[in-house]
C-alpha cells in the first residue's frame, strides 16, 4: 500500500492522469462527495496548471478499517503555474494535519484507492 501510495503522488506530479485513474477504485467516494469521474476531472483542471510540481510526504501512520487501510500522510506542495494550482499549492500547505487515504487490496501487490478526507479541508 505505501508503494500505491507513492505512485500516487508520482501520477500528480507528473501530471500523469492514465495512472492516477488506474489508481482510483471505480466506486471511489472521498470526504467531500465527489466519485472518480469529478476527481480525475477536477485534476485535470487544478494539476494540469502546474508547470512544476512537487509533493514532499510526511508519513503519519497506517490503521486497519475493516478489510481496508487508511494511511494518513500530510502533504506539501511545491511548485508553479496558473492561479488554479496556487490556489490548490497556498491551501493545502496551510493544513496542519494529514490527509487520510483509503486503500483496498485488490491482489497480491495491487491496492486501489477508495476515498480521500481531510477534516479541515472545505472542497466543493
Amino acid at each position: 500500500m505505501k508503494r500505491a501510495q507513492a505512485r500516487l503522488i508520482k501520477a500528480v506530479e507528473a501530471r500523469d492522469f492514465d495512472a492516477l485513474s488506474r489508481l482510483l477504485a471505480n466506486d471511489y467516494r472521498d470526504g467531500w462527495q465527489h466519485d472518480k469521474t469529478f476527481v480525475l476531472e477536477g485534476c485535470r483542471e487544478v494539476f494540469g496548471q502546474f508547470a512544476l510540481l512537487d509533493i514532499e510526504r510526511e508519513f503519519h501512520g497506517v490503521d486497519p478499517v475493516g478489510s481496508d487501510y487508511v494511511l494518513r500522510e500530510k502533504l506539501t506542495m511545491k511548485g508553479f503555474g496558473g492561479p488554479l494550482a496556487l490556489y490548490a499549492r497556498d491551501r493545502v500547505n496551510e493544513l496542519s494535519e494529514p490527509f487520510e487515504m483509503k486503500w483496498r487490496k485488490k491482489a497480491w501487490d495491487e491496492w486501489e484507492l477508495t476515498s480521500v478526507a481531510h477534516p479541515k479541508l472545505e472542497l466543493r
